[in-house]
């Protein structure tokens, strides 16, 4: 394979510039001298050597991303995950570092997956409370926590999430509005993430003098079938509601083909939510009136907290990050008279 010497002695420049170019530094180098190295490069299919760089500076140059599963088969299957993967390992790639992903159950995995591959920074996501403070009490490197509300101003971690209450309370109250006032709430628990949706679920409800408490609370199972073993108990218990308020597209989908399968209408008969805004749910039919998150921003965000963090700019990033959200009205939320 060529190496770099030999690529500067056949353009005459120095080993330094076609270094800088190799490793993205190209604000370092000439726009001319950049298209003549890039093309030498790709003419002779060059690649560096990563682990030589990786220990020259100690460092590993590899990310992790670590997903709780929560009793999943396969969360990648919620388009939610997929997209914020993406995200995340798209942004990952583009600052020059690799990449490594666990889905797990069980908290206290982690760590080999850590140790074993030397990361040199962490994101989180679908951790509960203990869980990340277990993380961060082991493994003194950065740490960017997606979608938690229990822990905070904990050393070398980032939180970065929504204003997840206020969203399901402003779309609670916008079905309110369409005259709807048997209201459910439906999530897989209720806890860090879904606990702070169905706050602002309850506290609209009680607001407009209506009862949003547990008995309104309907849990969906994900399970090994994707949530098919208890659709046909909410199918039976939504015939108490003219609307049902969703935690996430995917269920919400999931919940809307499983009634509609057994014959029920919707919206005429009953109303559903979701929130996300993933693609399909402007796919499924009646497409889904949702609250949207730029799950895009969330991955990128989450990689260029920590970079900062790893290139020692730890000033640059605050320990909390609050994402908007926006409602979307779409076909899935009747306007009823009572």
């Amino acid at each position: 394979m060529i190496t770099i010497k030999e690529i500067a002695n056949m353009l005459n420049v120095s080993t330094t510039t076609v270094s800088n170019v190799i490793h993205g530094k190209t604000k370092e180098v000439s726009p001319a001298n950049v298209e003549r190295i890039q093309k030498v490069l790709e003419e002779y299919d060059y690649m560096p050597n990563i682990n030589a760089r990786n220990l020259a500076s100690k460092r590993s140059k590899i990310i992790g991303m670590v997903v709780k599963v929560n009793g999943r088969e396969n969360p990648f299957k919620d388009q939610f995950f997929g997209e914020l993967l993406g995200a995340v390992e798209d942004r990952v790639r583009s600052r020059g570092y690799n990449l490594m992903v666990y889905a797990l159950n069980d908290v206290r995995q982690v760590q080999k997956f850590i140790l074993s591959w030397n990361m040199d920074g962490l994101v989180t996501c679908g951790f509960v409370e203990g869980e990340i403070t277990y993380l961060q009490e082991r493994y003194k490197k950065p740490i960017v926590i997606i979608d938690d509300y229990d822990t905070n101003d904990l050393e070398h971690c980032i939180n970065i999430r929504l204003e997840d209450k206020k969203a399901v309370y402003e779309m609670t109250k916008y079905v309110i509005g369409c005259g709807h006032k048997k209201i459910a709430f439906l999530a897989d628990n209720n806890i860090n993430l879904d606990h702070q949706r169905y706050l602002g679920f309850c506290q609209a409800m009680e607001e407009a003098g209506l009862s949003g408490g547990d008995e309104n609370f309907l849990k969906i199972c994900p399970g090994n079938g994707g949530g098919q073993n208890n659709l046909e108990e909410l199918y039976e218990r939504s015939f108490a509601y003219t609307a049902i308020i969703c935690a996430s597209d995917y269920y919400a989908s999931m919940l809307l083909n499983a009634l509609q399968d057994r014959g029920r209408k919707i919206p005429d008969e009953i109303s559903i939510t979701g929130f996300d805004d993933v693609e399909y749910a402007s796919l499924v039919r009646p497409a889904l009136t949702t609250v949207r998150q730029d799950i895009q921003e969330k991955g990128q965000v989450a990689v260029d907290m920590l970079v900062k963090m790893l290139e020692g700019k730890p000033e640059d990033a605050e320990t909390l990050v609050v994402l908007p959200t926006q409602m979307i009205i779409r076909d899935s939320v009747k306007k009823i008279n009572y």
